[in-house]
């Protein structure tokens, strides 16, 4: 089932370029350009890949950046005295995989997960597939505390948040979403530690790059060829995913990391 294209570019994208196009207001305020727009931090491993959530970015503030083990000078351009630099955002900073970085294993078969796993999957699968929003409070009510839902933290009823994700006021539309996610790969990410999450689909800690034309297929069941190219430059999947404890805790249904 195609997707509605989704809007993958952060609101601070759109911050720094209002900086950009005007530096005499940068130049003129007091406050870093850090704190204004929430910018990144410049140096990443080459260890690191664009679609893996485990590795993290190291702050390099206040020193030489580094990408990829490589220094780089930052200089003044040419007739900028006095002027504000900004620095390149994390979505425009280039990302490379080593091309014999290992692959994260992709699972099927539910049976081979926890109890507890197959237990809240089943539990949303049956939900998803029935169309009634309320069967959702099933799967809610198992855990101690409901799960990250969306983004919008104003919303107490986590059923209605998940309506608001939905294009239509029935939620039939979310459910699809949720079902065809499901139904998908998982991963496991972090096995072996307390972090440990069983994650729907596996896009979402799969190298888009290395993925087969099969591997596209699949993931075409969720989103479109447009989001497709947004997720390449941005060098990873950014739609909708659902993480599952080990012990059958629902930990989110989220888009983005």
């Amino acid at each position: 089932m195609r997707r509605q294209s989704i809007r993958l570019v952060p609101l601070f994208s759109c911050l720094a370029a209002s900086l950009v196009s005007n530096p005499t207001a940068i130049a003129a305020s007091s406050v870093t350009t850090e704190r204004i727009i929430g910018l990144p931090n410049y140096s990443t491993s080459s260890q690191e890949t664009p679609a893996t959530l485990n590795g993290d970015i190291n702050n390099s503030a206040g020193s030489g950046a580094s990408l990829n083990g490589d220094e780089i000078i930052n200089q003044e351009p040419e007739g900028a005295e006095g002027q504000l630099a900004v620095p390149p955002l994390e979505a425009d900073l280039p990302i490379t995989i080593a091309p014999d970085a290992p692959l994260p294993r992709i699972f099927y078969d539910i049976s081979s997960a926890p109890s507890g796993v197959q237990r809240m999957h089943a539990t949303l699968l049956e939900a998803t597939q029935s169309g009634d929003m309320e069967k959702m409070r099933i799967a809610i009510e198992i855990n101690e505390l409901p799960p990250i839902i969306g983004f919008d933290e104003g919303e107490t009823d986590p059923i209605a948040q998940l309506r608001s994700l939905s294009g239509d006021p029935e939620g039939s539309e979310i459910l699809a979403i949720m079902n065809e996610i499901l139904e998908a790969g998982y991963i496991i990410q972090d096995k072996g530690t307390p972090q440990e999450l069983y994650i729907w689909p596996y896009f979402a800690d799969y190298p888009l790059s290395r993925l087969t034309r099969p591997q596209r297929v699949e993931l075409f069941r969720l989103i479109t060829a447009g989001d497709y190219s947004e997720m390449q430059a941005l060098g990873h999947y950014m739609f909708y995913r659902i993480a599952i404890g080990p012990d059958g805790t629902w930990h989110y249904f989220t888009a983005s990391d």
